[in-house]
């Protein structure tokens, strides 16, 4: 059985910036967030005017994501605990509780915070960032490998922070899919 993909903000908001959000459909795994990311990239974004907000909004109204909170308190106090002590930068609480869903569903955390890759590398819990949806979106087979690359570029124009190495590390994979 494929896991899960639980999904924090960034990847849903500069992959639907850049026109990619009508490939989630396409790919197989079921798709997830929770609340306090759906307030994020919905409310908050409609709010601010943010483009991508009524788009992702049609996703979770289709179902095409759910929205689903982790039920283990506890584990969430100690994934903040953790982070703040271990990284000396505390967790924000949407990408606290994507990593505590992650770990409940068996699934995989998709998320480009490095606080976040870090504590998930602690606690044992997957985690990919947009890179490895970009390959899942690849595998559709309904996009060509330029013009997935060129849908990177246009993310960073965008405004989507990914480190110079982890941007190479991108355009490097994709090359080689």
């Amino acid at each position: 059985m494929q896991k899960p993909l639980i999904f924090n903000s960034t990847p849903l908001i500069y992959l639907t910036r850049v026109s990619l959000a009508k490939f989630f459909k396409e790919i197989p795994e079921e798709k997830f967030t929770t609340t306090r990311v759906f307030n994020e990239v919905v409310q908050e974004g409609k709010k601010k005017g943010a483009p991508e907000a009524s788009l992702l909004e049609s996703l979770f109204k289709e179902e095409i994501i759910k929205v689903h909170n982790p039920n283990d308190e506890e584990y969430l106090k100690f994934v903040k605990k953790m982070s703040a002590e271990s990284e000396r930068q505390p967790l924000h609480e949407a990408e606290a509780e994507v990593l505590c869903l992650a770990k409940e569903l068996n699934g995989i955390a998709i998320a480009d915070d490095q606080v976040a890759r870090s504590v998930a590398r602690l606690l044992g819990i997957e985690l990919h960032g947009t890179g490895y949806i970009l390959g899942k979106i690849f595998a559709t087979g309904k996009i060509k490998k330029e013009e997935l690359t060129e849908k990177v570029k246009e993310m960073r124009n965008e405004g989507w922070h990914v480190s110079a190495e982890d941007y190479l590390k991108i355009i490097e994979y994709l090359k080689n899919l």
